[in-house]
C-alpha cells in the first residue's frame, strides 16, 4: 500500500507541479501579449514619428526648392530686363547712324528706298 500511497503522492505533486506549471506558462504568455502590445505600440508611434519627419524633411526640399527657382527667375527676369535695355539701345544707336548716314548722303538713300519699294511692291504683287 505504501507503494500505492507514494505513488498518489507523486501523481498529486505531479499534478500539482503540471497546475503550478501550467499557471506560471499563461502567466507569462499574458505578460508576452502585454510586451507585444507595448512593443507594437512604440513601433506603431516611431513610425508615426518617422513619417512626419520624413513630411517635414520633404517639406524643407520643397520650400529649399521654391527659394532656389525664385532666385534664379529672379535672375532670369533682371538679365532678360538687361538684353532689352541693351537691344533698345543698340536699336537706338542704329536709327542715329542710319539717320546720320541719310543726312550725309540723301541722294543715295532716296535710290535705296525707291529700290526697295519696287522691289516690295514685285513681290507682293505674285505670279500671274
Amino acid at each position: 500500500m505504501s507503494a500505492q500511497k507514494a505513488s498518489a503522492g507523486n501523481k498529486s505533486a505531479s499534478n500539482e507541479s503540471v497546475a503550478e506549471n501550467w499557471e506560471r506558462l499563461t502567466d507569462r504568455l499574458a505578460r508576452l501579449r502585454e510586451d507585444l502590445s507595448e512593443i507594437n505600440s512604440a513601433a506603431g508611434d516611431l513610425a508615426r514619428a518617422g513619417a512626419g519627419e520624413g513630411r517635414d524633411r520633404i517639406l524643407n526640399e520643397i520650400d529649399e526648392l521654391s527659394r532656389r527657382v525664385n532666385t534664379l527667375a529672379e535672375d532670369l527676369s533682371a538679365r532678360g530686363h538687361d538684353s532689352v535695355r541693351h537691344a533698345g539701345e543698340r536699336a537706338s544707336a542704329i536709327g542715329h547712324e542710319l539717320e546720320s548716314t541719310i543726312n550725309r548722303n540723301p541722294l543715295t538713300a532716296v535710290l535705296i528706298a525707291v529700290g526697295l519699294g519696287f522691289l516690295i511692291g514685285m513681290a507682293s504683287r505674285g505670279r500671274n
